[in-house]
């Protein structure tokens, strides 16, 4: 009798046991099922997130792609306009050289005309101070006649005296201001380098520093 009722608590037990384990077991078979499930949505969205993002990236390169040549065409645009700017300030800066250039050459030979007709005012005033009206009549007729001599005998060589410089001079006349007007031969020079002028019967002659008009028979330019 003991026996059969310890083989029946024994029996009991191993049931209570039994059914423990299965329901243990039960618990642990969701929890692994569950974070199976959770794993497996980790990865998804893991793989979903790598899949955005190199889209993105895709999407960056050719935004910077398009930025890039953007802005290296503002840039090309940038550096033709200011090469172009300086070439027009080059330009006008050559203008401006010129005219300035052709102004100062125009204004110097307006000064040197202006002093050679003052000097030449200056010089006709004095001689006519010196002379007078009647002085100036006898000169011109003296210097029409040395004219008429000189174009006579050819080469004007008959009264005149050698100069240092082997230039050969007749006699001197006070110059009167028609003398200073006369045309001026650029080819000749006087013996100090006086300018020397062709009167009015193509007699040349030259006026010293002293206001004297020299005949000359041969000149060396």
């Amino acid at each position: 009798m003991k026996k059969n009722l310890l083989i029946c608590c024994l029996s009991l037990g191993l049931l209570f046991a039994f059914n423990g384990m299965a329901q243990d077991d039960k618990p642990s078979k969701n929890k692994a099922k569950k974070e199976m499930s959770e794993a497996d949505a980790s990865a998804k969205a893991a793989a979903k997130a790598e899949k955005k993002a190199a889209k993105d990236a895709v999407k960056s390169a050719k935004t910077d792609a398009a930025t890039t040549g953007d802005d290296a065409a503002k840039a090309q645009a940038k550096a033709d306009k200011k090469a172009a700017k300086d070439a027009a300030k080059t330009a006008k800066a050559d203008v401006k050289n010129t005219t300035d250039a052709t102004t100062d050459k125009v204004t110097t030979a307006t000064v040197n005309d202006r002093m050679a007709a003052a000097r030449a005012a200056k010089a006709a005033k004095k001689a006519a101070a010196d002379n007078g009206t009647v002085a100036t009549t006898t000169t011109d007729n003296a210097s029409k006649k040395a004219d008429k001599m000189a174009n006579n005998s050819g080469l004007k060589d008959d009264k005149v005296a050698k100069t240092p410089k082997g230039t050969s001079t007749m006699k001197e006349e006070k110059a009167t201001p028609a003398d200073y007007k006369a045309p001026v031969d650029a080819s000749k020079k006087g013996p100090s380098g006086e300018k020397v002028m062709t009167g009015p019967r193509g007699g040349k002659y030259y006026i010293n520093k002293n206001g004297n008009k020299t005949y000359l028979s041969s000149i060396k330019g």
